[in-house]
């Protein structure tokens, strides 16, 4: 594994907003839109040159209000979706999108894409675990595609068939299992999160910090990952590097709020003075 600062995308002097890639991100049901501000700004501050929120019309001034940065799209009918998947560089789908009929369609609608890597966070993950056709549908996007899943220990639970307990007791053989099936790359979340890709390759974090178990830093970790693919890393060093990126960003927020007080927008706000430090 090379070391965290050669993993960074590189930067030129002769560039612009489109040089840093495009990210598309799904996310937030109406009850949920803080899981769209915390992966769209965690994506920004971890160098993107651009993102687009999908959305419900009611998370608009939510989120433009955080992240004005954003581009925003509340139309999810297939073309337009379709339409948003071909702008972008990678996309990332998942976070408190919900798990009804509406979600499995924009899942289904992603999976069905070519040619663009894809993060699959929480709900996403949630939503294929209980469907079939969508668990074969992600074995052949992954067939083509680069495709990371980051799922916490319920969902992979809900993903492998698992009881939580044994999983976290075997968190490595858990992530290979699941790479090697769906060909994909995991990072499994927890205290020491496991990244495995589909070639069996695996690595534990040593970033981070139980102040970061909370809400939302989840959503910060995919924002994270979804940006170095649409940076062009591959998707397993999008995904080593995004999880120890994030538990380093944990760390830097620990120092100033403690671990008792810190919550996921801090970790997200901390990602740039991490960056700084992993670039010496």
């Amino acid at each position: 594994m090379m070391k965290a600062k050669e993993l960074l995308p590189k930067r030129t002097a002769d560039s612009n907003k489109g040089t840093y890639g495009k990210l598309l991100i799904i996310a937030g049901k109406k009850e949920c839109t803080g899981c769209a501000i915390l992966s769209s700004l965690a994506a920004l501050r971890s160098g993107l040159g651009m993102v687009k929120v999908v959305s419900p019309k009611s998370n608009f001034t939510a989120v433009m209000n955080t992240v004005p940065e954003a581009l925003f799209s509340s139309d999810t009918d297939d073309s337009s979706i379709r339409d948003d998947i071909v702008w972008a560089d990678a996309v990332l789908i998942g976070p408190g999108i919900g798990t009804g009929n509406r979600a499995k369609r924009l899942v289904n609608l992603v999976l069905a894409s070519r040619d663009i890597p894809v993060v699959i966070d929480a709900d996403g993950i949630n939503v294929i675990a209980l469907n079939d056709q969508l668990k074969k549908a992600l074995k052949k996007k992954a067939e083509s595609d680069e495709v990371v899943i980051t799922p916490h220990l319920m969902e992979m639970s809900r993903l492998c068939g698992l009881p939580v307990p044994e999983i976290k007791t075997k968190m490595k053989e858990t992530a290979v299992q699941i790479s090697a099936e769906y060909g994909v790359t995991t990072a499994l979340k927890d205290a020491a999160t496991v990244t495995s890709s589909p070639e069996g390759e695996i690595i534990v974090n040593t970033t981070g910090n139980n102040g970061m178990s909370t809400a939302g830093s989840g959503d910060v970790l995919a924002g994270v990952v979804g940006s170095f693919l649409a940076q062009s890393l591959p998707g397993y060093e999008a995904a080593s590097l995004g999880v120890y990126v994030h538990g380093l960003a944990g760390d830097v927020a620990a120092e100033k709020y403690g671990v008792r007080g810190m919550k996921a927008l801090d970790i997200a706000e901390a990602l740039p003075e991490a960056l700084l430090r992993i670039e010496g």
